[in-house]
């Protein structure tokens, strides 16, 4: 009897050392690796194999810097542990190579000016601070600036990220979520920009008048981080065209015209996209079969096309203004023999951003339909997922035609609360004052939804098939390529301070408030150009599964007593059938 008791206590101390053992294992085990085992039926905490092939493709140590930390909501905090726990993916991915640090730059700055200083200096890297506002306790509102953001070092090369957009026609839930289902992609875009060796070309067009200088200044920047760009002047009447080119032309004055030429082509040809913004003078055939020639070699196009003349600022000396069309019949007709219709028209929505006029001498702000706000399609395309809201200024409307062996996809649609204006028409502000405040005027706007942003994918055929501009240069007659159409020139601007600084592209400075823009045109031209399929990454479902919180206020107390009381009562029945078990066994 003595014999088997003692037994039983070796075999008990055994067991005891095997599990204490396990767990000594297991914890070092854990210290030294990370892992996550990903439960979720759409695999949401699973890097793509788009971000795996990024940091696997690392040669150095890259540095994250997140600054995503301290005292904050429990909204925030979700937001933290998503962007630290996909930070840790993206270590292992690249075989240790990322360190990261996580700093709460805010902690141990005294008073509200070092504060605000510090929050300065961050917006000027490109990290927007936000406010985070913490009322889950019904006594009191903690009010608190947060930092969510990343700065990346690789080399000599930096990259900053925002994991946070506010978008006012979301709940701040919504917004946290759509802000987790975006680190992946920051991150790995981030990864891209401080990590690739060399930069696909973008080339502006230019020569015509167009939007190049200041207005872009914001999002040129943006793009430099990815891109090199260059101006390029397609204007055969224009003497700048052909400085580029004096060198050789001098050498061989006989064949100025061949040298020039061939010259504009080669330098177009070593550019992977051309980008054209907002031109007010229409394009001549030559500079339009140089494009039609870079379009059939491969080329992708981005056009941003005001079809009508009206601005915002003419409003400020006269309350009305008469909006005539640009004229730009051979690009209107270059763009319907591709598949897309432009016509001269502006478009009205109730889905619409708001100005501020002059009502009983004082400023009001009221909503200007001219201004509208398109959203994701109700079938959202890679480039439209999770975009937020972008926002146009007098935008025209866009017909997609059937073409063999083109598909095309509207970008931006309207709601189907519309009105279309034909041109020439005259805007009365006082007139859209009265308008928006008269309810059957709101009522007959259901001309339904309007497209004023469409991408073209498939086989191009060439313009000029049938009639052969220069003989010495090798003609193209089609080619599988891509092309975005926009019919609004201003979605690209933006607005520029006191001191000539820019503010970020869409920036209303009636509102304080930044729209999507700048991820909108820098998806659209990510998915054009990037070979990386980068893009990709926002094609990811991920299903919202919010807490109803209505539900969770009135059941507050109940779960809390729930979660206090269940493990008491799960211990002290433990305790009881342990108690008995052992009296079973060792009496």
């Amino acid at each position: 009897m003595v014999m088997k008791q003692t037994n039983k206590k070796i075999q008990s101390y055994l067991n005891f050392g095997v599990l204490l053992l396990v767990v000594i294992v297991v914890n070092v085990l854990g210290s030294l690796y990370y892992t996550r085992i990903d439960l979720t039926k759409e695999k949401r905490y699973t890097l793509s194999e788009t971000s795996k092939t990024l940091s696997k493709s690392l040669k150095d140590k890259i540095y994250f810097k997140l600054y995503l930390d301290g005292e904050m909501s429990a909204r925030f905090k979700r937001l933290k542990l998503e962007i630290r726990d996909l930070a840790f993916e993206f270590r292992e991915a690249s075989g240790k190579k990322i360190e990261i640090q996580i700093i709460d730059v805010l902690k141990d700055l005294k008073g509200e000016q070092e504060v605000n200083e510090m929050l300065e200096q961050f917006a000027v890297k490109g990290i927007e601070p936000v406010r985070d506002i913490d009322n889950e306790n019904p006594d009191e509102t903690h009010i608190k600036y947060l930092l969510p953001g990343a700065e990346l070092l690789y080399k000599e090369r930096s990259a900053v990220v925002n994991f946070f957009e506010y978008d006012v026609a979301l709940s701040p839930d919504e917004n946290i979520s759509r802000a987790i289902e975006n680190i992946e992609y920051e991150m790995a875009n981030a990864i891209r920009q401080v990590s690739q060796d060399k930069k696909k070309r973008i080339a502006v067009a230019d020569g015509n008048s167009e939007m190049v200088m200041a207005d872009v200044n914001s999002f040129a920047a943006e793009l430099q981080k990815q891109y090199d760009l260059e101006l390029l002047n397609l204007n055969f009447a224009d003497t700048n065209a052909v400085r580029p080119f004096e060198e050789s032309i001098r050498q061989n004055p006989a064949k100025a015209e061949e040298i020039f030429i061939k010259g504009l082509h080669r330098r177009l040809e070593n550019s992977d996209l051309l980008l054209v913004i907002k031109p007010l003078y229409d394009y001549s055939d030559q500079e339009l079969y140089l494009i039609d020639q870079f379009i059939m070699k491969g080329g992708k196009v981005m056009w941003l096309i005001d079809p009508c003349h009206i601005e915002i600022d003419s409003f400020r000396s006269s309350s009305q203004n008469l909006v005539v069309s640009y004229d730009l019949e051979r690009i209107t007709s270059a763009l319907f023999h591709y598949g897309v219709g432009i016509k001269n028209t502006l478009l009205m929505d109730l889905k619409c951003n708001r100005i501020p006029m002059p009502v009983s001498k004082r400023l009001e702000l009221v909503d200007f339909p001219f201004f509208p706000l398109f959203g994701e399609p109700q079938i959202p395309h890679i480039i439209t997922k999770n975009m937020g809201t972008v926002w146009c200024q007098f935008p025209g409307t866009l017909e997609p035609k059937i073409r063999k062996d083109i598909n095309i996809t509207p970008l931006l649609v309207s709601t189907p609360y519309t009105k279309v204006i034909n041109t020439p028409a005259t805007i009365d502000l006082q007139s859209v004052y009265m308008q928006m405040r008269d309810e059957n005027y709101r009522n007959s706007m259901t001309q339904g939804e309007q497209f004023s942003g469409l991408l073209l994918e498939g086989n191009f055929k060439s313009r000029y098939q049938y009639m052969k501009k220069y003989p010495d240069l090798k003609h193209l007659d089609s080619v599988k390529s891509k092309m975005i159409v926009i019919a609004d020139g201003d979605v690209i601007r933006n607005p520029t301070g006191s001191r000539g600084r820019p503010f970020p592209t869409g920036y209303d400075k009636i509102s304080k408030f930044t729209f999507s823009n700048k991820k909108f045109l820098l998806n659209c031209i990510d998915y054009l150009i990037d070979d990386n399929g980068l893009i990709e990454i926002r094609a990811k479902e991920r299903k919202l599964r919010l807490l109803d919180p209505e539900k969770a206020k009135s059941d507050k107390s109940f779960w809390q007593w729930f979660s206090i009381i269940l493990p008491l009562i799960t211990l002290l029945i433990f305790g009881v059938v342990n108690y008995f078990i052992r009296i079973k066994r060792y009496t």
